[in-house]
């Protein structure tokens, strides 16, 4: 058990939140885990902006609506373009 302690980022969190309670980045692709963001994934592209869409998995004991758009800045209140899931989020 000793061993595990070192991994933990949080000692006072259990195993699920402290391993998938974050984000990891691979290359200019963002995966976030099950926290504020609700298994997102955001892409950078080159001097475009950010593509973001959130993953179909339950998060906090419950679904979410999905979503995919295209922004400047990441955020879906800028963004430029919806491709689905605009109205769930009421924008």
């Amino acid at each position: 058990m000793k061993i595990w302690k070192r991994f933990y980022k949080y000692p006072g969190l259990g195993f699920w939140e402290n391993f998938f309670g974050g984000h990891a980045d691979i290359g200019p692709v963002t995966v976030y885990g099950e926290n504020a963001m609700h298994w997102a994934v955001t892409v950078r592209v080159k001097g475009r902006g950010f593509l973001c869409f959130r993953l179909p998995f339950r998060c906090f004991g419950g679904w979410r609506p999905l979503y995919c758009y295209f922004s400047p800045d990441g955020t879906p209140t800028n963004a430029s373009r919806w491709f689905w899931g605009r109205k769930a989020r009421d924008y």
